[in-house]
């Protein structure tokens, strides 16, 4: 037997349900307007797919990776802290292990300051989600997704 499996049994063997792992998690980013010089908080909605979970941004085992949200730092648009929603608890099947965890729909904000020298338009931002999802049985390989969305500068 694998001695990997017997420490971290979080794990899935690649197989045809890690090939899947991209439906579990949708990000969704409405366009943002603000006005150069000022603030605004971006709402980033991630929906996961009835089933799963992914694993809270704080996590209470080295062994889970944790749910961590990035968007790029451009020299005229900042983004803050990201603020995450309240986790979850549940416990593993079987066992006495808690989990801090996020399903369902949600939402991850993060402030954004505008420079006051920003060209007005639509500027397209960048950001990545690293997550791990889990059904009741098996963790997935973590994974960090790319997406895009549009600050409106006016």
């Amino acid at each position: 037997m694998n001695p990997v499996m017997i420490i971290v049994p979080f794990f899935l063997l690649p197989g045809k349900k890690e090939l899947q792992s991209a439906d579990i998690v949708k990000i969704t980013v409405p366009e943002i307007v603000v006005h150069a010089g000022e603030s605004s908080v971006i709402k980033i909605k991630i929906e996961i797919k009835k089933g799963y979970h992914i694993q809270a941004n704080k996590v209470n085992d080295e062994y889970l990776v944790p749910t961590i949200l990035a968007i790029s730092d451009y020299k005229t648009i900042k983004p803050g802290i990201p603020q995450y929603p309240r986790s979850k608890k549940i416990q593993l099947e079987d066992t006495d292990i808690f989990l801090d965890i996020y399903d369902g729909v949600f939402e991850i904000k993060i402030p954004v300051t505008v420079a006051k020298e920003i060209p007005k338009g639509k500027h397209r931002i960048k950001g990545t989600l690293q997550y791990q999802a889990c059904d009741n049985k098996i963790c997935l390989f973590p994974k960090t997704i790319a997406f895009s969305f549009t600050i409106k500068v006016i």
